[in-house]
């Protein structure tokens, strides 16, 4: 099958699309390149390169064209490129090859619990939770794939756990824990009815109401620090207010993917 990638500057992308898409019936793919974007096009049915080519008008440009398999496992193997987070990890399906050795390499299985490190929030609660410094218990409160439950061990927190109210993220959790070979206890607990465990640190996927009833109950006594997300920016205020109560004051707030995120620290 042939590939043919035509690279342009960022801000030719729009313009070079117009003519493109008119002569290449499998679509367009965009892929950033530090200032540029690769504009990649695959197909036995597309135009030849030189056609393709003029379609970049008059923006500086650079093509090339290569054979790719026509088998979609080891064309997707092919394409992957590990996203370091943080500059320190690697989140991965189970079918791309491991990272870096200096890299701290977590393999997810693939499922549809929340949580596999691309989503904004995750993303940025990953990044942070690499800046903590470990010290005790964690606990991952709406745990999804377990991914920050599993960070949480691999950097020395212990012990580690995990609660969410679908059956399907704990079994996920309990998956990937194994996975990873770390130890995260996971657990189906609905905390809106149900207290949160004690930690000294912890993490927080779950809705601004849900944020309050957590916060309420560790009033006085609560972790260390936590990392919060799951709400509404617009809902940042409030969530901060609720964990003030047990102590916790705001360190970092962020707004990712119309998504809160925020750092808490004790006093």
């Amino acid at each position: 099958m042939r590939e043919v990638i035509l690279r342009v500057p960022r801000r030719a992308v729009e313009d070079v699309l117009d003519r493109l898409l008119p002569i290449v019936p499998g679509g367009v793919r965009e892929v950033a390149v530090g200032r540029d974007v690769e504009l990649r096009m695959r197909g036995d049915g597309l135009p030849p390169a030189s056609e393709i080519e003029a379609a970049s008008g008059r923006w500086p440009h650079k093509i090339s064209e290569v054979e790719v398999s026509d088998e979609w496992r080891e064309r997707r193997l092919a394409d992957y490129e590990p996203d370091v987070i943080g500059g320190r990890l690697v989140v991965r399906p189970a079918w791309a090859p491991s990272s870096d050795a200096d890299l701290i390499d977590i393999v997810l299985g693939e499922s549809a619990a929340f949580g596999g490190g691309t989503h904004p929030t995750t993303r940025t609660c990953l990044e942070w939770l690499l800046e903590l410094s470990p010290a005790g218990s964690f606990a991952d409160l709406g745990c999804g794939t377990g991914v920050l439950g599993i960070l949480a061990a691999r950097l020395g927190w212990s012990p580690v756990l995990a609660l969410d109210i679908q059956p399907g993220s704990v079994e996920a959790t309990k998956e990937n824990a194994e996975r990873n070979c770390v130890e995260v206890e996971a657990a189906v607990a609905d905390l809106a009815v149900e207290s949160p465990p004690p930690a000294d640190a912890f993490a927080a996927n779950v809705p601004a109401a849900l944020h309050a009833k957590i916060a309420a109950a560790w009033r006085g006594t609560g972790p260390q620090a936590g990392l919060l997300s799951g709400f509404d920016p617009d809902e940042a205020d409030e969530v901060i207010e609720a964990y003030a109560v047990a102590g916790l004051r705001e360190r970092r707030r962020a707004s990712v993917g119309g998504w809160g995120v925020v750092v808490l620290e004790r006093d």
